[in-house]
């Protein structure tokens, strides 16, 4: 799947430009997890979501890759800051794990609680980021969501649990 990122960015819109509306590109993503949900049951509407997010994040790791965590990291909070799906803020950082808060998320930020964490695209692609750096895979899941009434969307990476 490498090379998607070039491939989807050739936009050829004069008149209407490359943005959407917010609200558009949430009833985008809701109701394809709602028709996921009704195809393949919860668990693997989200399994499919999250494997998205994570093809895109090691699509995007490779473009900013380097070699300083530091700095990947730095590289990637402004990526997703810039791309406008959100701001990440890095929480904790241990060789065992890595905990980020995604603030502003362009999922669901500002959602009432609806009783469920939605942003698994989100959770996929931080995962992708940090499996294009460490090299292997890993696991990871939302802990926090706008969604469900947090407030904040915060992901959970588990480095040695793949």
């Amino acid at each position: 799947m490498a090379g998607w990122i070039e491939v989807i960015s050739q936009v050829r819109r004069p008149q209407l430009g490359e943005e959407v509306p917010l609200l558009v590109f949430r009833a985008f993503r809701v109701f394809t997890g709602i028709y996921l949900e009704e195809i393949v049951g919860d668990k693997g509407a989200s399994t499919l979501i999250q494997k998205a997010g994570r093809e895109l994040g090691k699509e995007v790791g490779a473009m900013l890759k380097d070699e300083s965590l530091e700095a990947y990291l730095g590289k990637v909070v402004d990526f997703v800051k810039d791309a406008k799906i959100g701001l990440l803020v890095p929480v904790e950082l241990t060789e065992e794990r890595l905990v980020v808060a995604l603030d502003e998320c362009i999922t669901c930020s500002g959602m009432p609680d609806i009783g469920k964490r939605i942003c698994h695209f989100e959770a996929g692609f931080v995962a992708g980021i940090v499996e294009s750096h460490v090299k292997r895979r890993v696991r990871t899941y939302e802990s926090k969501c706008n969604a469900s009434g947090d407030h904040i969307c915060e992901v959970v990476v588990e480095m040695n649990h793949a």
